[in-house]
């Protein structure tokens, strides 16, 4: 593929749309990006004939994080346009939006926050510290660039991981901050010392999911706070696709060949349960929306 001045075109254009709310991004839009950077044709077409699907989304979601990275050559000046990480390795859409993150990690340099709680302030330089690292880390992983020797892999998942890790700590300290906005609630100090340890961040975030365990239709998913949303997103996101999965390959996870479930009450059984949790994911994914 030749590296025209519409690839690099539309790669711009391919940041500003991942850096887009989820539910922001639109389909029909990105399809033009996807065609204009000349990247994967067969794809494209395959993506404009099947039309907008929740496993087209994903697709083009993907083949657009590949169109900034695949080509990437750090020694040419035509890449000095550097992505954000977010943009790059939230694949789930889970996280905070970028200008959440950044508003938020910003918040340690403003005159209200050494009006906050001792503890808040805390919490906010930490997530504040997590943030700059993480960026320094993204560097780091441009610099390698796309060799594909065994030492610069090595790095490149090593950096990977940290990543992760600093962004599941931010992912955990955010919700102390939106319940503070929220309603003034302020932590203890062990609350913030637990989250600390990186083993304790699935723990803490559990903790902070107080969904009602009610029916769907029970739920007031208004009174939930918005980290709450995010995460009962991916958990039914995640439940769907382990139970389609079972139905597909008769196993929690995608299989090299398929090997359908049969006709049974089993195969009933999963069939009713996906539809009752994606009609849940519905109900969230609306309340996000409105929130946006």
């Amino acid at each position: 593929m030749k590296l025209s001045q519409d690839y690099f075109d539309a790669r711009t254009q391919a940041m500003k749309w991942l850096a887009l709310p989820v539910s922001k991004r639109n389909f029909a839009v990105g399809l033009q990006i996807l065609g204009k950077s000349g990247y994967k044709p067969n794809v494209h077409a395959m993506l404009v004939r099947k039309g907008e699907q929740p496993w087209t989304v994903d697709k083009l979601t993907t083949c657009l994080r590949d169109v900034i990275q695949v080509y990437y050559n750090p020694d040419d000046p035509r890449f000095a346009e550097v992505p954000d990480v977010d943009d790059l390795n939230d694949r789930d859409g889970e996280h905070q939006s970028v200008s959440e993150q950044e508003s938020m990690a910003k918040l340690a340099d403003t005159t209200s926050f050494k009006q906050m709680p001792e503890v808040m302030q805390l919490v906010v330089k930490a997530y504040a510290d997590a943030y700059k690292q993480r960026a320094k880390l993204a560097r780091q992983r441009t610099e390698i660039g796309e060799n594909n020797d065994d030492e610069s892999v090595a790095r490149r998942k090593q950096i990977g991981e940290q990543m992760d890790q600093l962004t599941s700590y931010m992912d955990a300290l955010a919700p102390l901050k939106e319940a503070y906005d929220h309603d003034g609630t302020v932590p203890d100090r062990a609350t913030f010392d637990s989250i600390k340890n990186y083993s304790m961040v699935t723990k803490c975030m559990a903790a902070f999911d107080q969904r009602p365990k009610v029916t769907v239709g029970k739920v007031d998913y208004h009174l939930m706070y918005t980290v709450q949303l995010r995460t009962r997103r991916k958990s039914l996101t995640n439940q769907i696709t382990r139970k389609e999965n079972q139905l597909l390959y008769q196993s929690n996870s995608k299989q090299a060949v398929e090997n359908p479930m049969p006709d049974s009450p089993k195969r009933v059984k999963l069939l009713k349960q996906i539809e009752s949790l994606k009609a849940e994911r519905s109900k969230v994914e609306y309340e996000l929306a409105e929130r946006q």
